[in-house]
C-alpha cells in the first residue's frame, strides 16, 4: 500500500513539472512573437518641404553690462552720503564725502589739483593767444622731417605735422631722492659737471617723472631730465653730475646722470582747421622759434569752452577737498548698493558703493567647443524670459572668451550677449538665449531616425504604391538632433519607412557614431530645428 502511494506522488510531480515547462514554452513563444511583431512594425513618413535651422542655446541670468565698484581713496571715515540706493546719478556727481585720518592725504591731493589748475590755465591762455590764425613754431632747434601737410589741407586738433630732431641740445637723465625731487621745479636752472671732461656746464630742468625707481638698498629715486645746449663733443652715455639750487634749497643727484640719445619731437597743431601755409621742408635746419606752419583755426571757440570747463572742474574739486575728501561717480548709472554708513571707518580697500548702467544689460552663456568657432562678434541673439511670457528680446554677441573651461571632459567657452533693449528686464532675471548659425527654408527634411548606412553611404528606405521597399542613397544638408536636410536623393511626396524599435531605442549619434554625423558631437543642446510645414 505504501509503494502504491509513493508511485502516485511521483506521477503527480512529473505531471506538474511537465505542465509548468509547457506553460513557460508557450509564454516564451508569445513574447518572441510580440518582439518580432514590434521589430517588424514600421513608421511611414511622407517627405515634405519644411524649415530647418542650426542654433546654439543656453540659459543665463541678466546682469548690467557696465557695473563698477566705488572704493575709498583714503584712510578715514564716512562723513556724508549724498545718494540712496536706486538713485540715478551722472558721471562725476558727488556720491560721498570722507574725513581723512591724515591731513597729508588732503594736502597731496590739493597740491596735485593746483598743478592741474596751473597747467589748464596756461593752456587756456595759449588758446586765447591762438584765436584767429594759429602759428606753429619750432619748439627746439634741429632738422625737420616727416612733414605731412601742405597748403589747403584740413587737419584736426592735435595733428602731427612732422618732427624735429633736436641737434642743438643734449639731454641728461638723473635720479633724485624724494624730498629733493618734490622741491625741484621744471624750469629751474641746473649746474652740470662733466667728470670725463672736467668741464662745467649749465642747463635747465626739462621734465620730471613721478614714478619711483628702486636704486638699491631699499632707496627709491625719481627721474629728472635736464636740458643743456650742446656745445659739441658730448655723446650719448657720457656721465654728468647734476645739482640744483632754488628758493627751496640746494639738491644734488643721487648719482651721476647720463646723456641720452638725441631727442626727436613731434610738431603738433593744437587746433584743427585749414592749413594756410607750410614754411619748412624735410631736411631743413630750423632754430627754436622759427615758423613751421600757419593754421586757420576753426574749432578754437569750442576748445576754449572745453578748457574753461576743465579749469572750473579742478577749482570745484579743490573746494571740495578743502571741505573734506569727496568721491565722485565714475559713470552715469544707478546706485545698486551702498556698503557703508555715516561715521563708519574706511581704508583704501573699502568698497563704498556699486554703480551700474541698467539701460545696458548682458547675459553670459557657455558654448560647446565644437560650436564656438561658428560664433562671430555682432551675431544676433534671440532672448526670452519666463517672467515675460510671449515677449522676445534681442541682443548681439559682444565678446567671445578666448579661454575655455573644462568640466567632466567637456570644454565650453563663455559667450557675452549685449541686450539691445532691456525693456522690463531686471538684473538677476533668468533668460534663455538662442543664436541661429544657419537656417534654410522650404527644403526637404526627414527624421534623423530614418537614416542608416550601407557601405559607408547614407541611405533611407523608400516604399512605393505597391509596397516595394528600396534603399536610396541620399546627400545630406543641415543636420540637427532630430531632423536632417536631404539635399539630393528624394522628392517631395516620397514615402519612406523606418523601424519603430530603432526610433525608440537609438538616435543618429548612436547609430552612426559621433564622428560620422556632420555637426554632431558632445555638448548638450547644440542644434535645433527640422520641422515639416
Amino acid at each position: 500500500m505504501k509503494k502504491k502511494k509513493t508511485k502516485l506522488i511521483v506521477i503527480i510531480f512529473v505531471l506538474v513539472v511537465f505542465a509548468a515547462v509547457l506553460f513557460n514554452m508557450n509564454r516564451l513563444k508569445t513574447i518572441e512573437a510580440g518582439i518580432d511583431a514590434l521589430a517588424q512594425s514600421e513608421v511611414e513618413y511622407i517627405v515634405e518641404k519644411g524649415n530647418i535651422e542650426v542654433a546654439v542655446t543656453g540659459s543665463s541670468s541678466v546682469t548690467p553690462a557696465d557695473k563698477r565698484t566705488v572704493k575709498s581713496e583714503i584712510d578715514g571715515s564716512v562723513d556724508s552720503i549724498f545718494v540712496t540706493e536706486g538713485d540715478l546719478v551722472e558721471k562725476n556727481q558727488i556720491l560721498i564725502a570722507l574725513k581723512s585720518s591724515s591731513e597729508g592725504d588732503n594736502q597731496l591731493q590739493i597740491r596735485d589739483i593746483d598743478l592741474n589748475i596751473l597747467q589748464a590755465q596756461n593752456e587756456l591762455n595759449d588758446l586765447y593767444d591762438s584765436k584767429g590764425d594759429l602759428t606753429v613754431y619750432a619748439e627746439s632747434s634741429g632738422v625737420i622731417s616727416n612733414i605731412s601737410i601742405e597748403a589747403g589741407d584740413e587737419i584736426n586738433s592735435n595733428y602731427n605735422i612732422g618732427t624735429i630732431k633736436d641737434t642743438g641740445n643734449s639731454y641728461i637723465e638723473v635720479y633724485f631722492l624724494k624730498n629733493a625731487y618734490e622741491n625741484i621745479n621744471i624750469g629751474d636752472s641746473a649746474n652740470i659737471f662733466m667728470p670725463n671732461y672736467f668741464i662745467s656746464e649749465t642747463g635747465v630742468i626739462e621734465d620730471k617723472d613721478s614714478t619711483p625707481v628702486q636704486m638699491g638698498g631699499g632707496v627709491s629715486g625719481y627721474k629728472v631730465t635736464v636740458k643743456m645746449i650742446n656745445p659739441g663733443g658730448y655723446a650719448a652715455g657720457d656721465l654728468a653730475q647734476i645739482s640744483v639750487t632754488n628758493s627751496n634749497g640746494s639738491y644734488e643727484g643721487m648719482s651721476n646722470g647720463k646723456i641720452i640719445e638725441t631727442k626727436t619731437k613731434n610738431i603738433i597743431s593744437k587746433v584743427g582747421g585749414k592749413v594756410k601755409s607750410v614754411n619748412v621742408e624735410n631736411g631743413q635746419n630750423v632754430s627754436e622759434g622759427n615758423i613751421i606752419a600757419i593754421i586757420e583755426a576753426t574749432d578754437m571757440e569750442l576748445k576754449i569752452a572745453e578748457k574753461q570747463n576743465q579749469v572750473e572742474k579742478y577749482k570745484s574739486q579743490r573746494k571740495e577737498l578743502l571741505e573734506g575728501d569727496t568721491i565722485y561717480s565714475p559713470m552715469k548709472g544707478t546706485i545698486l548698493q551702498i556698503d557703508v554708513s555715516e561715521e563708519e571707518v574706511v581704508d583704501r580697500t573699502t568698497t563704498l558703493m556699486t554703480v551700474a548702467d541698467l539701460d545696458k544689460m548682458k547675459a553670459v552663456i557657455a558654448v560647446d567647443e565644437l560650436d564656438i568657432t561658428k560664433v562671430k562678434l555682432g551675431q544676433i541673439a534671440n532672448i526670452t524670459c519666463d517672467a515675460f511670457i510671449g515677449e522676445k528680446f534681442t541682443g548681439k554677441v559682444s565678446k567671445v572668451s578666448l579661454e575655455g573651461v573644462n568640466q567632466n571632459g567637456v570644454t565650453t567657452y563663455d559667450l557675452t550677449i549685449e541686450i539691445d533693449d532691456r525693456k522690463q528686464l531686471m538684473s538677476g532675471m533668468n533668460v534663455d538665449v538662442e543664436i541661429i548659425f544657419e537656417s534654410r527654408e522650404n527644403v526637404l527634411t526627414v527624421p534623423i531616425e530614418a537614416l542608416h548606412k550601407i557601405n559607408g553611404e547614407y541611405m533611407v528606405t523608400t516604399k512605393d504604391e505597391s509596397g516595394n521597399k528600396t534603399d536610396v542613397k541620399v546627400e545630406l544638408g543641415l543636420v540637427t538632433d532630430d531632423a536632417v536636410e536631404i539635399a539630393n536623393g528624394l522628392s517631395a511626396g516620397d514615402t519612406i519607412i523606418y523601424s519603430k524599435v530603432q526610433s525608440q531605442n537609438s538616435n543618429f549619434g548612436m547609430m552612426m557614431g559621433p564622428a560620422e554625423v556632420p555637426g554632431s558631437g558632445p555638448g548638450g543642446n547644440r542644434v535645433r530645428g527640422g520641422s515639416n510645414d
